[in-house]
């Protein structure tokens, strides 16, 4: 009987991905701690063993546990997931013939995806699991959290990290329909108490994300445009022959999109299935509660209905445009935006007009 129980049990595979070497769209962080290849996606590869769906990540570098498990706090951070420096999230398009489905990202990762596509179970990689699945439960809406899943006690060999989800999770086992998108971010490990907690006394939305600036620091990646559009994702798969820092440039007034991967040609969503464009409804009318810096608070009826990454007008006194933000957390009673332009231009208790989702 020893015999067929190991055969039951062999790893099935099911796709996999090659990624390019040394396309990582920023420049590192300074700290010593980091080294060539850490957040260099190399090969993505999915596979069934027994009712597991066993994902493998293999970067450019091999995972190791720092010599010193702190930044800027004097306490260590508890680090035991057995991956310490990056994040690595997949995206599974288990239906690519549906738009429904969900369409923003972790928080704090500031992409989203290519227009007609959503993700229907994301799966994270991060060192801090349960305060990441914090941080997304107290963000994305519900329905959307519910589907995202944090795996614990990942292994790791070498290059390779290995994470183990039931096939429960997915509603059934891997199809060679399937379509993902994975992305790497550097991992923050402390929060980052900012302007929105000052806000609405809610922490920044942002699932440990190592932020993006013009000029690397320590733990900061270097290289992004002026502006709070661009990604904190630093490398993605993408299918063959297409451009990544092209793809991770964001457009004056949305996050970059990103394509999803598979291992057979995809059919695009039904048209039915998506929204017309022209027809689309707008968004309700919001008020600013309240500016700080770059942040600002939206309130009013209507915010509920409000998702991330939607986009509003500010107006002036005639009704005219004068200033963008992006909806970056929706909290109890409103809602926090990012400014996209022309910050000086808002002030306490001008009207915001919210954009229809795309």
């Amino acid at each position: 009987m020893l015999l067929p129980l190991l055969l039951a049990a062999s790893p099935v595979l099911v796709a996999s991905f090659d990624d390019p070497e040394g396309d990582v769209a920023y420049s590192p962080p300074t700290d010593d701690t980091f080294t060539d290849g850490d957040f260099d996606l190399r090969k993505f590869a999915v596979f069934t063993e027994g009712d597991d769906v066993v994902f493998e990540v293999t970067m450019g570098a091999p995972f190791r546990r720092p010599e010193i498990t702190q930044r800027t706090n004097t306490a260590e951070i508890q680090l035991w997931n057995n991956i310490y420096l990056q994040n690595i999230d997949i995206y599974v398009d288990t239906d690519p013939t549906s738009a429904a489905g969900f369409t923003a990202c972790i928080p704090g990762r500031r992409v989203a995806f290519a227009e007609g596509r959503t993700w229907k179970v994301a799966v994270v990689l991060t060192p801090q699991p349960g305060p990441a699945r914090a941080v997304i439960e107290g963000t994305l809406d519900k329905a959307a959290a519910a589907h995202v899943i944090v795996p614990e006690n990942l292994a790791t060999s070498g290059r390779t990290v290995i994470a183990r989800v039931k096939t429960a999770a997915f509603g059934g086992p891997p199809q060679a329909r399937w379509a993902y998108s994975v992305h790497v971010s550097g991992a923050q490990w402390e929060r980052s108490f900012t302007v929105t907690d000052r806000l609405r006394g809610a922490r920044e939305a942002n699932a440990f994300t190592m932020p993006v600036l013009t000029i690397p620091e320590l733990w900061a990646f270097g290289g992004a445009p002026e502006g709070s559009m661009h990604p904190r994702v630093v490398d993605v798969l993408l299918p063959a022959g297409i451009d990544q820092k092209a793809v991770l440039t964001a457009a004056d007034d949305q996050f970059a999109r990103v394509p999803f991967v598979s291992a057979e040609a995809q059919p695009m969503p039904s048209v039915a299935a998506q929204s017309p464009k022209k027809s689309a409804p707008a968004g309700p009318e919001l008020q600013v509660a309240y500016v700080a810096g770059n942040m600002v608070s939206l309130s009013g009826g209507g915010a509920d209905a409000v998702k991330q990454m939607q986009f509003g007008s500010v107006l002036d006194e005639n009704g005219e445009v004068v200033a963008r933000v992006v909806v970056v957390q929706v909290v109890e009673g409103g809602l926090v935006a990012s400014v996209v332009e022309h910050g000086e231009k808002i002030h306490r208790g001008a009207r915001v007009r919210i954009e229809a989702a795309k």
